[in-house]
Formats: structure tokens, C-alpha cells, sequence
């Protein structure tokens, strides 16, 4: 379909591609076969939950992390860490620090487990974390009421966008900056760099949640980020079949991680799991570029229906983070929030009248999903913190899946004519 000149978005194609070897490391990243004593070009399996150990000296240098190797699944496993291996190269293969083999990755149960890690790393009773208020609401609620009861205060600034808001927030308790970008589901981006400085001159570090984006739209690293995390269960994965969570960061952090946190918390992936993640990376290239060009399309119709009040993508000319958005992206991430021209009642009737866009909270996944966040994703929080993370009860997120867009767009706009 043509493109409208009502959306003004930059870059003019849907997917840029400017790191093509992103996709060689997605389908080769973290695995040799001549590794396999079979050389099978198909990653392992090793569902082995411990491993013999040749002497106690070895044994004991093994459990202190002194010396490589597995001794137990809460410990390690080589089928996990191919896929740490993996991640850790698409985030950090364009940075000094990854060719000088300083970059590491620790995967964990789920993206939730990834963010309790850290927390349970950097904070101790009295320490706070100063955040964006824009967050996926698992995550809001996990820092706002779960962490409080360690009194750990989330401090969240009043507008991310500008630096000293953030600023005011950072005393000598806080631990580190945290943000989502893009966020869940405004697709809010920030400057990283900027953040990222703030950060360092307070001697703080910055983690960013680079979930929505995936390394192959954003590598939050390349831009002075200390960690990164990714909820491996959405787009990573891609086809709704495991779930996960990971760490990115330099290599002193995550292996403190894995021989501390990591095995006290016993917050690990699974070997079934992180093996089909690990396949579902070997497409992510491809699919991100086809959701793309989905997003897109969905994009173009949704700007131009009467019975939608507003339309968030980061991309998108009219976003308020648009202009940083364009400098930092190298393509349209999967996720946009429409606001319907309606109460949450006629929003409920659209969410209702859907045939083909599946009712589900998940995102990332072949199929194209709609999301009431208001009763859903963000349903936990009170009303007032919906309120500030700007969910309303009118919104409706969409992950823009895979299929033929004809069948997705036909199905909202006979929805929205039910209302």
C-alpha cells in the first residue's frame, strides 16, 4: 500500500539492516559445532542436571568459580550458556568491550527474575533506584511494591526526557538509573548516551530493557549502557514456546552474578528453554524485519481512522521522543498503542469484537496480538499509577505479528466499526 503523507517518520523504510552481520551471529552466535564431540550443526541439548569432576582440588576450585567447567544446574549448563554466548554477541559485537572479551551474558528463569537479580546485586535496605515511570507493569509492580518491602524505594522521575529531572532524583543511596526503551507499550526512547553520562558522573551505572527493540533494532551498549536485560519470552523467542529473561553486561558483573546472586536465588533458565530460544534466534533477524514492515503498514491505517484519538510509536512524527527515536533505531519496533475515540466501554466492545487479532497480554510473537493494558498487563497497579505510567482505559496495545497484513487490518477496521 502507499504511504501516506500524513506519517512522518524517519527512517523512510521500515527496516534499515545497517548491521547485516547481526544475522550470521543469530544463526552461528555462541555455538561451534567442532565444539560437539559429534559436530552436529544443530546446538545440544544437555538436560544433565550434574557433571562429574575429575579430583577434589578441581572440585573445589570449580565450586569457588576459580576454574571453568559444570558442576551443577544451578551453577551452569552448556546449553544455557550457548545461548549466552549468543545474546552477548548480538549486543555487544560493535563495542570495544566485547572484542577485548569483556562483555558476558547470565540468562535467567524469565525478564522479571533477570530484574529482581540485579536488584537483589546492587541494593541493600535504604538503597533506592531511580526509574522511568513508563514501564511494562510486571515491572513497575515488582519495584514499587514487591522491592519495597526490603525497603528499596523506586524513585520515578517526573519527566524522563529531561535530564535534571533525573537528576534531582540520584543521592548517594541510589544504586543505578534504570529505563525501558522502547517502553511498554508508549514506545518512549530516551538518549542513552545522555542518561548514560549522568549516570557515570554520579558513578552510577545505567541499565536499560531493550526487550521491544531486540539487539537487532538497539544495542543500548554501544550508546555508554552498563547492563542490559531482555525478556528472552517475547520477540527473542518468538513464537510464544518458552519463557526467559537475560543479563548483558561486562564480564566482572555477570560472573559475580553466576557464582553469587545467580545460584542463591536459583532464578535459572532451564536447558529445554534456552534451547528453543536459542533456535528461535537463528530467524530473529528476518522476523524482526517482517514485523517491520507490518508495523508499518498498521501504523499508516490506524493515523488515519476517525475512531482513533492518538496512535504512540516511537517512530511515528508525532511521538514526543520521536526525534531521538529516529537517531537511535534501525527499524519499527513491533508494538503500538492506539487511543480509541471512546470510553473504556466502547474500547471493551472493539477488544470484544476482534476475530482475528488474538486477545492476549504476550508481545513479540508470529501472531498479532491486541491488549486491553488497562484491565491486563497493567491491571495489578491502582489506578492513579496507571494513570502515571500514562495507561489508559481507552488504549489498546497491539503486537504487530507476521501474517498477511490484509487479514490483521481488515479485522480492526470491522471492529472499529462496531463501536
Amino acid at each position: 500500500m502507499s504511504m501516506p503523507q500524513v506519517l512522518d517518520c524517519t527512517p523512510p523504510r521500515a527496516f534499515l539492516g545497517r548491521n547485516a552481520d547481526l544475522r550470521t551471529i543469530c544463526v552461528r552466535g555462541g555455538y561451534n559445532p567442532f565444539d560437539d564431540p559429534h559436530a552436529s550443526i544443530l546446538p545440544p541439548l544437555y538436560r544433565g542436571v550434574t557433571y562429574v569432576m575429575p579430583d577434589t582440588k578441581t572440585a573445589e576450585r570449580m565450586i569457588r568459580g576459580e576454574e571453568g567447567g559444570y558442576v551443577y544446574g544451578r551453577f551452569g549448563n552448556p546449553t544455557v550458556t550457548m545461548l549466552e554466548r549468543c545474546v552477548a554477541a548480538l549486543e555487544g559485537s560493535y563495542i570495544l568491550e566485547y572484542l577485548s572479551h569483556n562483555v558476558a551474558a547470565l540468562a535467567c528463569a524469565t525478564g522479571n527474575a533477570a530484574h529482581r537479580l540485579l536488584i537483589t546485586h546492587f541494593c541493600s535496605s535504604g538503597d533506592n533506584i531511580v526509574l522511568s515511570p513508563y514501564l511494562y507493569g510486571g515491572t513497575r509492580h515488582l519495584v514499587e511494591h514487591r522491592v519495597s518491602f526490603a525497603n528499596i524505594e523506586a524513585r520515578f522521575v517526573e519527566d524522563p526526557t529531561d535530564i535534571e529531572s533525573w537528576r534531582h532524583h540520584i543521592d548517594e543511596r541510589t544504586q543505578y538509573l534504570f529505563v525501558e526503551m522502547p517502553t511498554n507499550p508508549h514506545g518512549y526512547m530516551y538518549d542513552i548516551r545522555a542518561l548514560a553520562d549522568l549516570a557515570h558522573f554520579y558513578d552510577k551505572p545505567l541499565v536499560v530493557d531493550s526487550t521491544i527493540a531486540t539487539p537487532i533494532l538497539l544495542r543500548p551498549m554501544e550508546h555508554c549502557a552498563d547492563i542490559v536485560i531482555h525478556s528472552l519470552t517475547k520477540t527473542m523467542a518468538g513464537f510464544s514456546q518458552s519463557m526467559g529473561g537475560i543479563i548483558v553486561g561486562r564480564k566482572k558483573l555477570i560472573e559475580h552474578l553466576q557464582t553469587s546472586e545467580a545460584r542463591d536465588e536459583g532464578s535459572v533458565l532451564s536447558p529445554d528453554d534456552a534451547w528453543l530460544i536459542r533456535l528461535g534466534i537463528m530467524t530473529l533477524y528476518e522476523r524482526v524485519q517482517a514485523h517491520a514492515e507490518n508495523t508499518l503498514q498498521l501504523l499508516c491505517v490506524l493515523r488515519q481512522h476517525p475512531r482513533i484519538k492518538n496512535v504512540w510509536h516511537p517512530l511515528c512524527g508525532s511521538h514526543p521522543t520521536h526525534a531521538v527515536a529516529s537517531r537511535l533505531l534501525e527499524g519499527f519496533p513491533p508494538v503500538l498503542y492506539a487511543e480509541i475515540h471512546g470510553d473504556e466501554t466502547q474500547t471493551r466492545k472493539f477488544m470484544d469484537a476482534l476475530q482475528f487479532c488474538r486477545n492476549c497480554v504476550h508481545l513479540g510473537d508470529a501472531n498479532t496480538f491486541a491488549t486491553h493494558c488497562w484491565s491486563t498487563t497493567h491491571g495489578v497497579l491502582k489506578p492513579k499509577e496507571k494513570e502515571s505510567s500514562g495507561i489508559f482505559p481507552n488504549g489498546v496495545r497491539f503486537s504487530v505479528g507476521r501474517e498477511d497484513m490484509g487479514c490483521v487490518i481488515s479485522d480492526i477496521l470491522q471492529a472499529l466499526d462496531v463501536i
